[in-house]
């Protein structure tokens, strides 16, 4: 169970003075050496960007990501307290803290883990059909230069996905695979896994091809689930934390911390595994069928042609 480690998260991501320092103080006096935060301002505006890699018994092995997308864990002075949108800083945070506490007690995983994500208490909200969503003071792809590394083989992108009709069921769902503008099908071990973690059948959040395009081109997308796919030839999946009702991004009294839990055990149970090399992201002679086939896709990373 990663319980503890998600109440932790959760009590010091609600801090109205929570900073990238103090996440980084915690996570370091739980052994992890390699954390680092990076304040970017902007017109009167910050955020923290947070990263941190967990050490794997084969440092040479693929690194699987973990990015903790959101808009901001408040939108104060606007509302009081830990907004629904927080939800990817807390399996991040969580993830991190399960694996250090792990780590400590023998159980290091055969590759490392690479885990990012950033602390905002004061992000701005913006219109979004049927309900609102937090806004980043900064630009999406300003952000993804942050939160994606070059190091990571394959991503987890975990979001709070409560703003649509498309999920209707409260829990965790898993998206397809986005990979330089392709959508592949899930692996068969993925499904299993968050059967496994959640004890119920997996849910899938379908995507439309403008999900993974670039969050500057204007387009609907349905959140920002996708956007690290526009920086990285790396497989990406989204984790996303749904619920039966449409849920602004900016309410509060919305964090489950039950849901977070088997977003943040799957997460772990994805390292487990991909570090091992069991848990592949996608089938690469289909892939290279594919690209024969049809040839690259990789201009959907892009803004396209503009008016």
């Amino acid at each position: 169970m990663s319980i503890k480690q998600v109440i932790e998260s959760i009590e010091l991501l609600s801090a109205a003075n929570v900073d990238g320092a103090a996440v980084a103080s915690l996570l370091r006096s739980r052994g992890l050496d390699d954390v680092t935060v990076t304040r970017v301002e902007e017109n009167g505006l910050y955020t923290d960007f947070l990263a941190c890699t967990v050490p794997g018994q084969n440092p040479d092995a693929p690194a699987l990501g973990v990015v903790g997308r959101l808009g901001g864990v408040g939108a104060r002075p606007a509302v009081t307290g830990l907004v629904s949108d927080a939800d990817g800083a807390i399996v991040a945070v969580a993830s991190a803290l399960k694996l250090a506490d792990m780590a400590a007690t023998g159980d290091v995983l055969a590759g490392p883990v690479r885990i990012h994500t950033h602390i905002c208490p004061h992000a701005a909200t913006r219109p979004h059909h049927p309900v609102p969503m937090m806004k980043s003071p900064f630009a999406m792809r300003t952000m993804m230069s942050h939160e994606v590394h070059p190091r990571m083989a394959a991503i987890l992108s975990v979001d709070t996905t409560r703003g649509n009709r498309f999920v209707n069921r409260r829990g965790v769902a898993l998206t397809p695979v986005a990979k330089e503008g392709w959508l592949l099908r899930l692996p068969e071990r993925m499904l299993d896994l968050m059967g496994w973690v959640s004890g119920e059948l997996p849910m899938v959040l379908p995507l439309t091809t403008q999900d993974i395009t670039p969050y500057e081109n204007g387009l609907w997308h349905v959140n920002s689930i996708m956007q690290p796919a526009i920086v990285t030839p790396a497989p990406v999946v989204g984790v996303a934390l749904t619920a039966q009702t449409t849920v602004p991004g900016c309410a509060t009294g919305v964090t489950n911390a039950f849901d977070i839990d088997v977003a943040t055990r799957f997460c772990i149970e994805v390292a487990k595994q991909f570090g091992q090399g069991q848990c592949d992201f996608y089938d690469a002679v289909e892939w290279a069928e594919l690209q024969r086939r049809y040839g690259s896709l990789a201009h959907l990373q892009t803004v396209g042609t503009e008016a």
